[in-house]
Parts: structure tokens; sequence; C-alpha cells
């Protein structure tokens, strides 16, 4: 039996209360999934200073300020529409200044914002918010795979929100506990951020099924 443990680095403090809950699901899936060993996943644990990460040379103090042992390190930050602003000013820098341990560095990049996972599983809402509004009554894509053309996710879900006269960050939690990972995979960012978790298990050393 193998021991995974993982660290998240995001954005935002909600962003700790969704993205450890859902990563944390998915790693149980990929290890279940593509790999033959038999993996017990720890909880992905949120790193985070009062400020938050503010440059490159943060994320990493972060990382190596803290006790623990990670195998992987999740670095999450949102797209916005600009990919290749954030692969230069983040993603290429850290790979580069973290020399031998970039290979234990997975992005987390939604496209635009990390809300745009959450407008991909209607069902999730409706369960976490105990309404019985269809997708389109909620303003929700029709496909998954189109959350990530939504201009402004964040408006989008907050309007829900208002609705039931409740703030996102009241079901930031429950969502990561109940947003589809079946649906995340029609979503292109998710099923880059799937890839690319899986080949850094690779070269970590755990033998494809």
């Amino acid at each position: 039996m193998r021991y995974l443990t993982s660290a998240l680095i995001s954005e935002g403090v909600t962003d700790d209360q969704f993205l450890p809950r859902l990563l944390a699901r998915a790693l149980t899936e990929i290890c279940s999934t593509e790999f033959e060993d038999a993996v017990e996943v720890a909880d992905v644990q949120p790193l985070r200073d009062r400020r938050g990460p503010c440059s490159v040379a943060d994320v990493i103090g972060l990382v190596e300020q803290n006790p623990a042992s990670f195998s992987l390190i999740f670095f999450h930050h949102d797209q916005g529409s600009n990919a290749e602003r954030t692969a230069a000013e983040w993603l290429r820098p850290l790979r580069e200044l973290w020399g031998e341990r970039a290979e234990q560095l997975v992005a987390v990049v939604p496209v635009r914002e990390t809300e745009a996972w959450l407008l991909a599983d209607g069902d999730a809402l409706r369960n976490a918010l105990g309404v019985r509004w269809t997708d389109a009554e909620m303003g929700l894509p029709a496909q998954p795979r189109l959350a990530e053309r939504v201009a402004d996710p964040k408006s989008a879900l907050n309007s829900v929100m208002d609705r039931v006269s409740r703030t996102t960050t009241d079901h930031y939690g429950q969502l990561g506990e109940l947003v589809s990972l079946a649906r995340l995979q029609r979503v292109p960012a998710y099923q880059r951020w799937w890839s690319d978790t899986r080949h850094a298990l690779e070269r970590l050393g755990y033998r494809s099924a």
C-alpha cells in the first residue's frame, strides 16, 4: 500500500474550501483506475499565509516552510482569458526555479475562474441548494464543456445563490464533495489537470494499469 500526500497552493480562501475536497476525490479515482498500485490518498492540504501567494518565490517558500513532505504540489491559478500569460508569469518560472522538484508540480488552471467547474453540474447545485430549478432556469450551460465559455462564472454562480438568499461561500466545501467527476471529465481544463496528474504520478514511480 502506497500513501499519497499532496498540498494545494491556491489564489483564494474560497478555492481552499472547494478544491481540496474535489481534488482528493479525483486523486482517489485516478489511483484506482489508472494505476496498479494500491494507494491510500490523504486529504489535500491547503497551504496559505495571510497574504496568499503573490509571487513565484512565495509559492516555493510556502512549500519549503511547511514541515510535511508532499508527493504532489497542486498550484491553482485561474486562467482568465489569457492562457499564455498564466504560463509565462507563473508556470514556466515555477518549474525552472524548482529544479528537480518540478516533477511534483501539477497546475490546476480552470479557464476564467474555478466557478466554471461548478457550473458544469446542475445536479450538484440542486442538491446543495435544495431546489428543483432546471439547468436553463439557473442559467447553466447546456453541456459541461461549455462551462468554460461563460464570460463571468463567478457572477453566474452568485446570481443563482442570490435567489435563495445565500452566498457562494456557504456551499463551496459541500460542492467539492458533490460535483460529478464524470461531468468534469467533459470540461477541457479538468481533462488537462487529470492528464497532468497522471503523468506526474508516473514520473514518481506509480505503475500504470
